[in-house]
C-alpha cells in the first residue's frame, strides 16, 4: 500500500468562509484515503501539506502510520508548532482511513478495538452574538431533541475582564432555567479572564452547578490554570490549543486541568490523540475532545471515541455548524436521542459527497 499522493483542498461552504482542509492520501492500488484538518487557517494547511509532507511521504508504506507520523514530525522540525500539527493531523487521519480501507477493518479496529457503540454528545453553540433568551430557547430546543447537556459560550475571546461578569451570569441562570436542574451544563471563556475574575466566576459557576469550565485564562498559563483548577470545586477543561503529548504531559504535570481536551483534527491526529488520551489515563483524567467539524473530521473523533476508554463524559458536537453548513458526507452524522452511532464499514466508514466537494472546492 505504497503512498501514490497527497492533497489538500479547501473546501468553503460561503463566500469569503476560511474554508475546511479536505485532505486525501492516494494509495498506488486506487484506494484514497480521507482526512480533515482544523479550519483555524486552511490556506496554511493547505501549503504545508502540499510543500512539505507531501515529498516526505510519497513511496511509504500508508499502514506504517507510525514511521509516517514521525517522519512528518521530526522532518518539520524547524517549523514546529501549532500550523504544522494541524496539517499533520489531516494526513494522519487520513492514512488512519487509507488502511483500515486496505485491511478492510474500522479505524476503531486500528485504534485498540471497540469499547462503545455509540457515544453520547452534547449540543454546543459556537455564537457569543445571541441575547440571552435566544440562548435559552435554543438550549431548550436541543433537551427536547434529546441531548442531555448543552455549552455555551461566556466572557469574551481573550478580553482580559473587559466583559461584566453580571452579564456572564445573566446568560448562565437564563440557559439553567430552560434546561432544568438535572442537564449537564457546559461553559466555554476562551481565554476571556485573568485568573482571580476566572476564580470568582468559577465560584458563580459552582452555584449553576456547571459542569465543565473550559479555558478560562490563555491557554499558556498553566500556572495559572493550576491555581484555579486548584481553587474550584467544578471541572476545569483545558487543551483545545494544545498539540502533541509533550503539551499535554506539562498540562498534567502541573495539574492545570481536571479534563483534557485534545482535538484529533489539530494535536497531531488519531496517533497522538490515542497516546495523549493514555497519558491523561495515567493521571487519572477524563477526555472531553474539542470538536467543532461535522464531516470527516467528526468521523475520525467517532472512532476515537469509540476507542478510548476515558472518553466518559459526554463529547462535542457542533449544532450550529451541523444546520447552517451541513456536511460533505453522503450520510451525514447526526445525533439520535443525544447519541452518535460509530461507523463500522472500512476505513472511517464514510463516503464523500463529491458534488458538494466539486460545489466548494478552491
Amino acid at each position: 500500500m505504497r503512498i501514490r499522493d497527497v492533497t489538500c483542498t479547501v473546501l468553503r461552504s460561503a463566500p469569503g468562509a476560511r474554508g475546511y482542509p479536505l485532505i486525501r492520501v492516494w494509495g498506488e492500488d486506487g484506494l484514497v484515503g480521507y482526512g480533515e484538518a482544523s479550519p483555524m487557517h486552511p490556506d496554511v494547511t493547505k501549503a504545508i501539506v502540499d510543500h512539505q509532507l507531501k515529498s516526505l511521504l510519497v513511496g511509504m508504506d500508508a499502514r506504517d502510520i507510525e514511521a509516517c507520523w514521525e517522519k512528518m514530525y521530526v522532518t518539520t522540525y524547524k517549523t514546529r508548532g501549532q500550523g504544522t500539527s494541524i496539517a499533520i493531523s489531516g494526513v494522519d487521519i487520513a492514512l488512519h482511513d487509507l488502511a483500515g480501507k486496505a485491511l478492510g477493518v474500522p479505524v476503531y479496529r486500528l485504534l485498540g478495538g471497540l469499547y462503545r457503540e455509540r457515544v453520547r454528545v452534547y449540543a454546543s453553540y459556537m455564537s457569543r452574538d445571541l441575547s440571552d433568551e435566544e440562548y435559552a430557547r435554543r438550549a431548550a430546543q436541543a433537551m427536547e431533541g434529546g441531548f442531555s447537556g448543552v455549552k455555551i459560550k461566556i466572557g469574551e475571546r481573550y478580553s482580559f475582564d473587559s466583559k461584566d461578569i453580571r452579564q456572564d451570569e445573566s446568560l448562565v441562570s437564563a440557559v439553567r432555567e430552560a434546561i432544568g436542574p438535572e442537564a449537564e451544563l457546559l461553559v466555554d471563556a476562551n481565554s476571556g479572564y485573568s485568573v482571580h475574575t476566572a476564580i470568582t466566576v468559577g465560584r458563580m459557576l459552582e452555584r449553576y452547578r456547571v459542569f465543565h469550565y473550559e479555558e478560562p485564562i490563555p491557554y499558556t498559563d498553566l500556572d495559572g490554570l493550576a491555581q484555579i483548577a486548584a481553587a474550584l470545586d467544578i471541572p476545569v477543561a483545558v487543551g483545545e490549543q494544545q498539540h502533541t503529548r509533550y503539551d499535554f504531559k506539562d498540562i498534567l504535570l502541573k495539574g492545570a486541568a481536571d479534563i483534557v481536551q485534545p482535538d484529533v483534527t489539530k494535536c497531531g491526529g488519531l496517533s497522538e490523540g490515542k497516546k495523549i488520551a493514555s497519558l491523561a489515563d495515567a493521571f487519572g483524567k477524563y477526555v472531553t475532545t474539542h470538536t467543532t467539524t461535522v464531516s470527516v473530521g467528526l468521523a475520525a473523533h467517532l472512532h476515537f471515541w469509540a476507542s478510548t476508554p476515558n472518553c466518559r463524559y459526554a463529547q462535542e458536537f457542533n449544532v450550529v455548524a451541523s444546520r447552517a453548513r451541513g456536511s460533505y458526507l453522503t450520510t451525514p452524522l447526526v445525533p439520535q436521542n443525544g447519541y452518535l452511532h460509530v461507523p463500522d464499514g472500512p476505513g472511517l466508514g464514510i463516503e464523500l459527497d463529491e458534488d458538494a466537494i466539486k460545489r466548494d472546492s478552491s
